[in-house]
């Protein structure tokens, strides 16, 4: 993962947020207000949930999913946070650790330059914090059993892992660390 300057991030940021006002602005002059106010809304609901992540008090996790998108990969990554009170009982480093292996593992199993795209909902719950991966795309052909494999491979770092789907354009994954 590549260390960011607070002068990228904020290059970064900067340009996303101009893609969105060029986007709203494209959509008035063509007088297409329903889809600015979808924009904007969707604009609202990010805006929301990367606050809730920078409030997690898991600064390298959420560094890596703030700045995922603005690297090559052959997926983009969504997330959401489930949890009302913002607190997950993980360790920061274990957990960024494990983000960043899985990342590299599906790196392997996907097709590249496909619309490929991992969303992420996370929340504390029962005590424990329950991650719900769900990939939409392209795999490829081995890559469900070499994906199957690693995630089977994870005792030592997670306490459960509950695969409820994987093929060649999907996958759900259940996660309990």
């Amino acid at each position: 993962m590549e260390k960011w300057t607070i002068v990228e991030v904020l290059r970064h940021a900067r340009h996303d947020w101009m893609n969105q006002l060029q986007l709203i602005k494209g959509n008035i002059a063509l007088n297409k207000l329903d889809n600015v106010n979808r924009i904007m809304d969707k604009m609202i609901v990010e805006a929301q949930q990367e606050s809730r992540l920078s409030n997690l008090k898991l600064p390298h996790f959420a560094e890596i999913l703030l700045t995922f998108n603005w690297e090559p990969h052959p997926f983009q990554i969504d997330y959401e946070i489930l949890s009302e009170n913002g607190e997950l009982t993980v360790d920061d480093q274990m957990l960024s650790n494990w983000i960043q292996s899985f990342f590299l593992t599906l790196e392997k199993v996907v097709v590249p330059l496909q619309e490929n795209n991992l969303s992420i909902a996370f929340e504390q719950y029962q005590g424990q914090t329950r991650f719900d991966f769900e990939f939409n795309g392209t795999i490829k052909e081995n890559g469900q059993e070499l994906l199957k494999k690693w995630l089977n491979n994870q005792e030592k770092m997670i306490k459960s892992v509950n695969i409820n789907k994987i093929d060649l354009t999907y996958f759900s994954v259940e996660i309990i660390m």
